[in-house]
């Protein structure tokens, strides 16, 4: 038996629930407490892309990214506009008041960034953003059986 055998993906799981939980109690004053990258994406591809091409995107299902599409028209942040090049598609844009949020948002990971790597020395977070990056890249070379979810790194 290994003593102390660490379960990396528990802690990583833990970090990333801490760091979304921080950023959305930053964001609930602006009236948005969830999906920022998806709102992020958007902007960059506002009128653009449809409800099928963010769910590439993000790498979720169809059911997952209508419940986000739902949510964002809901806040008056995008809108669903119907493609004049194919009735059966529409296409996803971001409303003024979206792309009046999306700096803050910026802002909001940038605070939530702070607050959390406050203890960590310049060299430090470069080493843990090229430790990201190399966990990156040994996970997107391994195989992928069925049972393995495709990592990828946002951009």
């Amino acid at each position: 038996m290994v003593k102390d055998l660490k379960i990396y993906g528990f802690e990583m799981s833990r970090i990333a629930e801490v760091y979304l939980s921080t950023l959305s109690t930053l964001m609930t004053p602006l009236g948005i407490e969830r999906y920022f990258f998806p709102l992020i994406f958007l902007s960059k591809n506002s009128g653009k892309v449809t409800q099928k091409d963010l769910a590439e995107a993000i790498r979720r299902d169809k059911v997952y990214t209508m419940r986000i599409v739902d949510y964002l028209c809901d806040k008056g942040l995008i809108m669903r506009k119907q493609d004049c090049n194919d009735r059966r598609c529409q296409l996803l844009e971001v409303t003024a008041k979206g792309k009046e949020l999306v700096p803050l948002i910026k802002e909001g990971i940038e605070k939530t960034n702070e607050i959390l790597f406050h203890d960590f020395s310049g060299s430090e977070k470069e080493a843990f953003k090229v430790s990201m990056n190399k966990l990156f890249t040994t996970i997107n070379t391994m195989p992928e059986p069925k049972y393995i979810v495709k990592a990828f790194k946002r951009k």
